[in-house]
Parts: C-alpha cells; sequence; structure tokens
C-alpha cells in the first residue's frame, strides 16, 4: 500500500469516527506530499559519470528497440569513441531509469528525443 492509499484509509476512519484532530493532521500530511518539490536521483558523482551512464541507457534501449547488438548500435551512432560498459539489467529498468531522469536533465531528454526511444 502506498502513502496516498495509506492516507485515504486513514481518511475514511477518521471521518466515520468523526475525530476532527485526526482529519487535520491527515490533511496535512496530504498538502505536504503534493506540495514536495522533487529533488533529482543522484545517480553519478560527477557530470562525465552521469554523461557516460546516461549514454549506455541510450545505447541500451535504442539497441533492444532496433534488435541490434549493443556494440553495433554504439559503432553506428558514435563511431570509433569508446562504448560504454552495457549495463547488466534488463532493458526496462534503463528504460525506466531514462524515463526518471528526462524529468530532471536536458540531456537525457535530447537524447531520448533524438534517437525516438519510447520510454
Amino acid at each position: 500500500m502506498n502513502e496516498v492509499e495509506r492516507l485515504e484509509v486513514e481518511f475514511k476512519e477518521a471521518l466515520n469516527a468523526r475525530d476532527r484532530a485526526t482529519l487535520l493532521d491527515i490533511h496535512l500530511k496530504a498538502i505536504g506530499l503534493v506540495a514536495q518539490h522533487e529533488k533529482p536521483p543522484v545517480i553519478a558523482a560527477n557530470k562525465k559519470a552521469y554523461e557516460r551512464l546516461i549514454h549506455a541507457y541510450i545505447c541500451h534501449v535504442a539497441s533492444n528497440d532496433s534488435r541490434l547488438p549493443y556494440r553495433v548500435w554504439w559503432r553506428a551512432y558514435y563511431g570509433d569513441k569508446q562504448p560504454p560498459k552495457k549495463p547488466k539489467h534488463n532493458v526496462e529498468r534503463s528504460r525506466s531509469h531514462l524515463r526518471e531522469m528526462k524529468k530532471h536533465s536536458k540531456l537525457t531528454a535530447r537524447l531520448c528525443s533524438k534517437y525516438k526511444l519510447a520510454t
């Protein structure tokens, strides 16, 4: 059960019990959830490492979508540049990381639209 569902259940119970203090407390928690500023997740120590990681995720997802081997896709788009290590996790996880980072990073959003990735 996530935070929103838990608050809904608590709200219904407090409403049925006509507990004003609990209702006010739940209201404040809900406002806090909505007003919370989303911070970007820290996934790399510095800019260069972050760019290498994003390029690895882009290549991982794009090579899977185009049904090409990882290194073949990399060579086709980046030539003789050193390819980043292929992620060991599955493609859906890379896709999920890209979807999340598109919200916080212009580089990621630009690369996803450039290579027409479905995230």
